[in-house]
């Protein structure tokens, strides 16, 4: 007997393709405005030769871009492994600097508020990678009708809110709760 394939609804996988594509297009679009302050936040993550932090810092915000359109684009196959680089890549960077115990750096990921790195933010992260997945698992031969296009909407709305609410969150915590600290 054969196994059943594992059959996904598309409507949150559609949705997290948009949210994911939102996130990375605006995050690119932010690091691009601001080159020399993205240079410097990778220069502070010290995980990179100075003479590489420059090329990095000119490359990432492109291959993020490239994600954003990828997740909408194409969320099948192996062209779902560019958002997973991109976001995976971030998520380690992070990881290696608070498990070097330096949560007072920005994450760099663009915009006005920006959370300091910290065990919420990688678990944020993780939450993205998840996403990803998710869109990945899109394709199950079911075709959208229209009110799964409303729904769709209104999900990506949501996801992007919550995103921009837990941002906004983490950007603000206290001190004490980024370092992990009860004093």
């Amino acid at each position: 007997m054969d196994a059943l394939p594992i059959m996904f609804d598309p409507v949150p996988g559609h949705a997290c393709a948009a949210a994911l594509a939102i996130l990375l297009l605006s995050s690119a679009w932010r690091k691009l405005a601001d080159r020399e302050v993205f240079r410097a936040t990778v220069e502070l993550y010290d995980l990179l030769p100075a003479a590489a932090v420059g090329a990095f810092a000119g490359l990432f915000p492109l291959l993020e871009a490239a994600a954003g359109v990828v997740v909408v684009l194409r969320p099948d196959g192996p062209w779902m492994l560019l958002p997973l680089a991109v976001l995976g890549l971030s998520t380690a960077a992070i990881l290696i600097n608070v498990l070097r115990g330096r949560s007072n750096l920005e994450c760099g990921c663009g915009g006005d508020s920006q959370p300091r790195l910290s065990w919420a933010l990688v678990m944020r992260n993780g939450a993205l990678l998840g996403g990803v997945l998710v869109a990945a698992a899109v394709d199950n031969g079911r075709p959208l009708v229209w009110v799964d296009f409303l729904s769709v909407a209104a999900l990506t709305l949501a996801l992007a809110g919550l995103y921009a609410a837990l941002n906004q969150l983490l950007a603000n915590q206290p001190e004490s709760m980024q370092t992990g600290s009860l004093s």
